[in-house]
């Protein structure tokens, strides 16, 4: 059993994949998806188990999720929606554990050499808290990333951050957000102050597809698809009262380039 937090994880998990057939993940997001179109595309036998009626539930539309989901059908993969895991099955072979299979909530059995689990992350603030530094679902910062010590800052996925362009405090889970949060606390700290409030995004790379995501679509009152979805080159546009906070584009560089911009533009508007 693996999972995937950080590049040694990767590293582990390579060994174990090659000798493997038969591939379960728990968890249909972006690395549950990442990791069966790399094993699929090896020719493995991959079953995907979300617990949710569709995959991305938490960061995108029906519109991408249904493609998604097809896509990775047609490939080969076994997608099973609403399956809840049980437990995991095995023997101790060689005084090492060895899976044999997983079963699920509804007591159907799985066969599996190897199962990852890729349910997501909790944000690691134990050590924050512990010094008495406000935490809620990560460490709460202020625009500068100064947490409720003045001495001290935090930035990365860790974090809790304030944003005028989406009217609450976001946790962003990914690179861009590591680095250009960095950036600020260190401007802050060099006393050259940078206001923090960036439009998010995100990529993911699965077969020859390219999700290319900027803004946050939670909240959305209006989703309108732009271009080919059968050609696998198309966007969703997510608007809020009038205003566009988010792009998802499949294959489609222009649209989300376009889209960043636009939803800059128009957040900032919003957060006047």
């Amino acid at each position: 059993m693996f999972s995937l937090r950080r590049i040694d994880d990767v590293r582990r998990l390579r060994g174990p994949l090659d000798a493997a057939q038969r591939v379960v993940i728990v968890g249909g997001g972006y690395i549950g998806l990442e990791v069966a179109a790399v094993a699929r595309g090896e020719g493995r036998a991959v079953t995907v188990l979300e617990a949710e009626d569709r995959v991305m539930k938490r960061v995108t539309s029906p519109v991408i999720s249904t493609f998604m989901q097809d896509f990775h059908r047609n490939r080969g993969v076994d997608i099973r929606l609403g399956a809840r895991l049980a437990g995991i099955e095995g023997d101790a072979i060689g005084g090492e554990a060895k899976v044999a299979q997983v079963r699920l909530a509804d007591g159907t059995a799985l066969p599996a050499d190897l199962v990852l689990l890729a349910v997501g992350a909790k944000p690691n603030d134990d050590l924050a808290a512990a010094a008495g530094i406000v935490c809620e679902d990560g460490v709460v910062v202020d625009e500068h990333g100064r947490t409720s010590d003045p001495s001290i800052y935090a930035a990365g996925d860790c974090t809790r951050f304030p944003s005028r362009r989406y009217g609450r405090r976001l946790r962003l889970e990914c690179v861009q957000n590591a680095i250009d949060q960095a950036k600020a606390v260190a401007a802050e700290i060099l006393g050259k102050p940078q206001h923090y409030d960036p439009v998010p995004w995100f990529w993911s790379d699965q077969y020859e597809l390219k999700l290319q995501m900027a803004g946050l679509s939670d909240g959305y009152d209006d989703a309108r698809t732009v271009g080919d979805v059968a050609a696998a080159r198309f966007s969703v546009e997510y608007r809020k009262d009038g205003r566009l906070i988010a792009v998802d584009a499949v294959n489609d560089g222009r649209a989300y380039m376009s889209g960043r911009k636009r939803i800059a533009e128009e957040t900032a508007q919003s957060s006047s």
